[in-house]
Formats: structure tokens, sequence, C-alpha cells
């Protein structure tokens, strides 16, 4: 057997291996999988134990691949009918939960020297809510349908939709450097329309084609035929110089009006099971934690942990009584979203390797947390 095949496969057992071992047993103590992923990448990384390099082409292609499935997933589940149906309460929780976070880290980032540009970025990244993780806690307290639950899946779906729309205008700035507003706004502009076109394209159009693909009784046509769509959709996302997780998103919004989704969905799940680990253990495996022995990294961490979390707490406001400390808990897991800005920056230089651990660091805190918090909360609000 060629050795270089052998050290991959090797490398790809212990990351699927122990990536799924670690969600067994933090499931147990209600965590998630990508708490264990991060804290794997960690551990396997470079400035530990040194069994994966983060920078290795095939792991960075399955990492690649990952990030791309992952976004695709967020666009299938993202209840937009729930958003509507809760919409009023889910925007007010939204903008507060966007504005506060990114207002208040990003005059502090500048304050700290950080130039308005990378300071915006910094706030930008605090802003999205894991919905995948929100979903996840909502569907085992048996929370997902009540109004609480409405209103912390819409108000974390417009998180996410507003998140990657700053990610797409910063996604121009690498492009016209020195940063440019207006750039940054086209850029973002651009990334609405073609989400938005996507989702009256995908509502006219896409039931039509997977009906007829569904017509070509051939094993496997189903889940092919969406990985390709959403693969086209990322390069063509690209193509126009947007972000391809904004593609990926776009694709899983238009295919959550066929009537093939939830089989689209469940499929896609194993395939989330499959490369969605790569990424977030590289993400980890790039976070140096001899960094938090320095003193001004651990009160920067404090610091933007807080803003952080009291940004999320005070979106609540927005809330209907006796349900608001239930939804702003519930807005304050960091995730998926928030890990993309994270190792986003840190590849392209927007970030540095402090600002970056800071970043992973707080979104692992804040995953942590919540349920613990959560559980008694939405009992109560119930």
């Amino acid at each position: 057997m060629d050795s270089g095949f052998a050290e991959i496969a090797f490398k790809i057992i212990i990351i699927l291996g122990g990536a799924k071992l670690l969600a067994v047993l933090l499931e147990r103590v209600g965590q998630g999988a990508v708490v264990g992923e991060l804290l794997l990448g960690m551990v396997l990384g470079p400035h530990l134990l040194g069994w994966i390099d983060p920078k290795n082409p095939i792991l960075a292609f399955l990492a690649e691949i990952g990030i791309i499935v992952l976004a695709f997933y967020l666009g299938l589940i993202a209840d937009l009918d729930r958003l509507f149906q809760a919409r009023r309460p889910a925007i007010r929780v939204a903008l507060l939960g966007i504005v506060l976070p990114l207002a208040l880290a990003t005059l502090y980032a500048h304050l700290m020297g950080l130039s308005w540009g990378a300071a915006l970025f910094l706030g930008a990244a605090l802003t999205a809510t894991s919905l995948v993780k929100s979903g996840h806690l909502l569907w085992e307290t048996q929370m997902l349908h009540t109004i609480a639950g409405s209103v912390i899946l819409g108000a974390a779906l417009l998180d996410d939709l507003i998140a990657l729309w700053m990610l797409a205008g910063f996604h121009a700035w690498l492009t016209a450097r020195p940063f440019t507003w207006t750039e940054f706004l086209l850029e973002g502009l651009l990334s609405l329309i073609v989400l938005g076109l996507s989702l009256a394209l995908g509502v006219r159009w896409a039931p039509q084609l997977f009906k007829i693909i569904e017509r070509l009784e051939t094993r496997g046509m189903l889940i092919v035929a969406a990985l390709v769509f959403c693969l086209s959709l990322a390069v063509l996302a690209e193509s126009l110089g947007l972000a391809v997780v904004v593609g990926a998103f776009a694709a899983g919004l238009m295919l959550e009006y066929v009537p093939q989704e939830r089989q689209i969905t469940r499929q896609v799940e194993t395939l989330v099971d499959l490369f969605v680990p790569f990424y977030f253990v590289k993400a980890g495996s790039l976070l140096n934690p001899m960094l938090f022995g320095q003193v001004s990294v651990i009160m920067s961490t404090l610091v933007l942990l807080g803003i952080a979390i009291v940004g999320k707490l005070l979106s609540g406001l927005g809330a209907q009584r006796g349900a608001r400390w239930a939804v702003g808990v519930g807005m304050m897991p960091r995730g998926e979203v928030g890990l993309i800005f994270a190792l986003f920056g840190l590849v392209n230089g927007i970030l540095t390797e402090e600002l970056y651990a800071i970043l992973v660091m707080i979104v692992l805190l804040t995953t942590i947390a919540t349920p613990i918090i959560l559980r008694p909360l939405l009992k109560r609000a119930s």
C-alpha cells in the first residue's frame, strides 16, 4: 500500500472516528458534536500533538467540502414559514441581537488598536446565532413548536442571513484593499440579490426540476442531483465574487420547496456527518491554546465574551413577556457561521492568531453554557 495513501487514510480515520466518539460522549452531558470536533482539532493540531497539518491540501479540500455541505444543510432546515409566523418578535430579537454585539465589539476592538475594517469584522463575527444548536435544544426539550421556540428559530435564521450578507461584503474587501464602504455594501447587496433570486426561482422551478429527476429511477439519483445543484450554486457564487457559502446556502433555500425536501435533508445529514467534522477539526487545529497564557488575550476574551453574552441576552427584550429570558439565552450560542467568520478572517489575514483564538473560545464557551441555562428557562416559559 502506498505510504502516502496510508498516512491520509489514517488521519481520516482518526478525525472521523475521534469526532464521532467525542460526539457520543458529549451528547450524554447535553453538548453538541461541534465542541468535540473543535477540541479534537486543537489537541491533534500543530500546537499540541502535531498529528495533523491544517495546510495539508487533501484535508483542506475535505474541510472546504464540509463548509459547503454545512451551508447547504442550514439552507435546507431554514424554515421560512415559521419565520413568517413569528416575524414581528423574531425581527425585533434578531435586530437587537445583531446591533448590540456588533456595535460594542467593533468599538472595543477599535479602541484596542484595530482598524475600523478589522474591528467591524470582529464585531460581525459575534452576531450570528447557531441555528443548528438552538434548533436541536428546542427539539430536545419539546419546545420547537412553542411561541418562544418559533421566535428563537426565526431570529437565529435572520441572524445567519444578515451575517452571511456581511461576510459577502468582507469578501469584497479582500479584492479591494484598503477597506471601502462602497465595495462592502455593494458585495453585501449582491449576496442579498442572489439569495432573493434563488428563493424566487426555487419556489417556481426547483419542484419541476426534481419531479423530472425523481422519474429517473436510479439509485442515489436524488442526493447526487442535490449535491451537484449545491456545488453548482457555490461555484456560481464564487464566480460572482461572493463567498461559496452564500451559493450553498441559497441552494438549500431553493430546495426547501421541492416535494422531496425531507428525503433530501435526511440524506444531506449523512454528508454533514461525513464532511463537516473536517472543517471544525481544521478550525480547532489552527487554535493555539498557549496564547491564553497571555494576560492581554485573557482580558480581551473576557470582555468580548461579556459583549457576546449580554448582547444576545438583551435581544430577548424583543420577545413577549414571560419568554424574554428564554429567548435571550436561546440566542446565545455561536456556532457554524461564527466559526466560518473566524476561519475566513484568519486565512485571509483579517484576524491575528490571538483574535482567532478568542473567537473560537467564545464559540466554545457559549455553546457549552447555553444548554445548561436554557433547559430550565424553556420549561418555565412553556
